[in-house]
């Protein structure tokens, strides 16, 4: 296959896990964690523009036979007829579908085509992962009318200094923090409150102050966080970084799940020294309710249209065998026992 000449949208990306429940790829998935999204990503020649840290989409990052994998998942190239195709074969089971696209010249003109496509062959929902530095208010109100119900802004950095750092000026790529807030308000004005979610990752040197911050400023927006565990792509200028601890991420899902949910105040979190969560000032039976449900601990994303997981990406941050990051499915009682000794709460 020339790679070439593998250009969206005629070709696009899948995660691993959506080629097998497209049934492009064979495998099984641990603890029968099968996707109910699927997962689809523009795809260019020359990749993405930008040059975040941490990305294994960065153009920094060195190529293997013309492709580079993507949170630590191999993303196969796939025809896109083929895709809507499939899409239209397995609807019964799919629960939504999400357009990814990448900073480059003809992502937005490409994300209208694709969505296109997929709305007139799917009955799924369909999110779109934005691109904010490349659209403005209009193009959120033209995709909206092509067939979006929501859309996700990866915003990924809890603070401008972490943004910075990782995205912005300190790494030669020059997104910037002030367009992300500004279309993340846009779409909640044409989408609607509660309808838009914005990734926040953990562990790329923010603190827990940071975290929760953003956490209450998101919530006054009208918008949803959406976490994801740090996990180190080879050859990323971030390799070497460590993931955040197990400990570390329990107590930011509880904390994210408590102020989305239960409306805690900002006052009730208490921090040590150094900005790290070091006790809640709240009823304990706030907490242990939060932590049986094991709600806070689920894979956060899109719903379906009947209010069910819809977007679970599983073993997205972490490895079969490995303990669950975030659960793509309802976890059990003796997953709860494990995440009580894993916060440490």
């Amino acid at each position: 296959m020339d790679h070439n000449n593998l250009s969206s949208p005629e070709y696009i990306k899948t995660s691993l896990a959506s080629a097998i429940g497209l049934r492009f790829r064979s495998g099984r998935f641990y603890r029968d964690a099968r996707p109910f999204c699927i997962n689809l990503l523009l795809c260019y020649p020359d990749n993405c523009y930008s040059n975040c840290a941490y990305c294994g989409l960065a153009r920094s990052r060195p190529e293997s036979n013309g492709d580079k994998s993507f949170i630590r998942v191999d993303w196969p190239v796939l025809r896109t007829k083929d895709v809507i195709e499939r899409l239209k074969k397995y609807q019964s089971s799919i629960r939504r579908v999400c357009v990814s696209m990448v900073t480059h010249k003809n992502a937005v003109r490409d994300t209208f085509d694709i969505t296109r496509q997929i709305a007139h062959c799917c009955t799924s929902p369909i999110s779109v992962l934005l691109t904010p530095n490349l659209m403005d208010k209009n193009d959120l109100i033209r995709l909206k009318g092509i067939g979006a119900d929501t859309v996700g802004i990866g915003l990924d950095a809890a603070s401008k200094r972490v943004f910075e750092l990782t995205r912005g000026k300190k790494v030669n790529g020059g997104l910037v923090w002030e367009k992300y807030w500004e279309v993340l308000e846009e779409a909640v004005d044409v989408f609607g409150r509660d309808k838009i979610s914005c990734h926040i990752m953990v562990g790329i040197g923010e603190t827990d102050k940071e975290l929760v911050e953003i956490f209450f400023r998101l919530r006054e927006c009208g918008v949803l966080a959406h976490l994801f565990s740090f996990y180190p792509e080879p050859d990323s200028t971030m390799a070497a970084r460590k993931r955040p601890s197990l400990r570390k991420f329990r107590r930011i899902q509880l904390v994210r799940h408590l102020v989305e949910n239960e409306d805690i105040k900002e006052e009730l979190v208490v921090y040590n020294e150094k900005g790290n969560i070091s006790k809640f000032l709240m009823n304990d039976d706030i907490i242990n309710s939060a932590v049986e449900s094991g709600r806070p601990f689920i894979t956060g994303g899109c719903e379906s249209n009947n209010g069910e997981i819809g977007c679970n990406r599983p073993f997205g941050s972490y490895r079969p065998g490995e303990p669950f990051r975030d659960f793509p499915f309802q976890p059990g009682p003796e997953d709860i026992i494990k995440i009580r000794k894993e916060s440490k709460l």
